[in-house]
């Protein structure tokens, strides 16, 4: 492989050379077809513009595949450059590979907000009916979740400046390194319908699920800043590895899958979301399902993007708020296992009669409490059921054979 900076400008100009000095009788008109005049101004590549390259452009196809790739996928560009040394022979400095992933990754983000923009413009009844030449599936479901990151180009830019960190401020979140992320999930699936609830009790293994746990003392930690108190113990001391089986064969069938993720705003990410959707002609199944947890976004790109899908909160989530509020009952486990059987039963009503009982005893928090008084946990399980009742119907869920 011909070298990606001299070498490489040298093979062009070979190449062009060769095919375009010719004489009528198609020899050349030059004694040397290899020669070439020195280059004006700096070496180019005659393809630059036909690839949608910058014209001082110097590597070639292949190379530029191979640095976008190494740019992308590993840790730094640092490392992108020596694993293109090393492992393809190519020299390029990591200033260099930083510049060519930036470069093509901003015209492909370029070429799907232009995407996206003209399915806007699509009308109504366009962007409701499936895509040309795509068959939709039997069952579609969108799932969408949110989360924080850190950008860690943000520590560099301080440690120049000489100015330590600020503080996380509810107000700007955009002057501190972290960053909100927007992840969503287009499926396209297969199942069964059922006359009656296939699975109508609530299952032992979902019980000692410690996923469970982990949720619920994640939505904690989101909730309040300070130090977060030693892991309790998960909602049952049953083995979570039971097998789980005839309940794989309720699941769908995946038949295929993609995502998206942005740290965009919540407009633009919504519209992203239903262009994937409308490509896999996601509204023209005949069943449909928009899966997430109790995030307001979430909700607000379902009611304006995906209206006509049934919603539903993701069971997982639904099950962590009843095991928060357990925990800081005398019943403890026993007091989870009642409310997560409700919960699948589709009788959240008993489960929201029950917290409003306990929060009659305990009383409103104050608002100096943190996260894990009895008081915030049961009045948080409270809220978020009366919030989110009308998408908890799980054994009609289970009837039509959604997720």
């Amino acid at each position: 492989m011909p070298a990606p900076i001299a070498g490489g400008s040298v093979l062009w100009m070979r190449i062009w050379n060769q095919s375009s000095c010719r004489g009528p009788a198609g020899r050349s008109n030059i004694r040397n077809p290899a020669a070439f005049a020195p280059a004006v101004g700096g070496l180019f590549s005659p393809l630059a513009a036909t690839l949608g390259r910058p014209p001082r452009e110097t590597v070639t196809p292949l190379v530029l595949q191979k640095t976008v790739w190494a740019g992308s996928n590993l840790n730094g560009y640092p490392q992108g450059a020596q694993a293109l040394r090393e492992l393809a022979g190519v020299k390029l400095s990591a200033k260099q590979v930083q510049r060519i992933t930036s470069q093509i990754g901003a015209d492909r983000v370029q070429e799907r907000r232009d995407l996206v923009e003209e399915h806007r413009r699509r009308p109504l009844m366009e962007r409701v009916t499936a895509a040309p030449r795509v068959k939709p599936a039997g069952l579609a479901v969108v799932m969408m979740d949110g989360g924080r990151f850190q950008r860690r180009d943000h520590f560099r830019e301080r440690a120049a400046a000489g100015t330590p960190p600020k503080q996380k401020s509810p107000s700007d979140d955009k002057q501190t390194h972290w960053r909100e992320d927007k992840v969503g999930l287009v499926l396209s699936m297969d199942s069964e319908t059922h006359s009656q609830d296939p699975a109508p009790e609530f299952p032992d293994w979902l019980a000692s699920a410690p996923v469970v746990a982990e949720l619920a003392q994640l939505a904690e930690r989101e909730d309040s800043s300070a130090p977060t108190s030693p892991a309790e113990p998960g909602p049952d001391e049953g083995d979570a590895r039971e097998p789980l089986g005839d309940w794989k064969n309720l699941a769908p069938k995946l038949l295929s899958r993609e995502v998206i993720a942005s740290s965009a705003e919540a407009d633009e990410f919504g519209w992203h979301l239903q262009w994937k959707a409308w490509t896999l002609s996601v509204p023209a199944a005949p069943r449909q399902a928009f899966v997430a947890d109790g995030l307001a976004v979430n909700w607000t790109i379902h009611k304006k993007h995906f209206s006509q899908m049934t919603g539903i909160l993701d069971l997982m989530h639904a099950l962590s708020y009843a095991w928060g509020a357990a925990m800081v009952l005398p019943e403890g486990p026993q007091a989870y296992r009642r409310y997560a059987t409700w919960i699948w039963k589709g009788q959240v009503r008993l489960v929201i009669a029950e917290l409003q009982t306990h929060q009659e005893r305990l009383g409103l928090p104050p608002a100096e409490a943190s996260s894990g008084d009895p008081r915030t946990r049961i009045a948080r399980a409270l809220t978020y059921y009366e919030n989110h009742q009308l998408r908890m119907n799980y054994p009609a869920y289970r009837r039509e054979g959604l997720p």
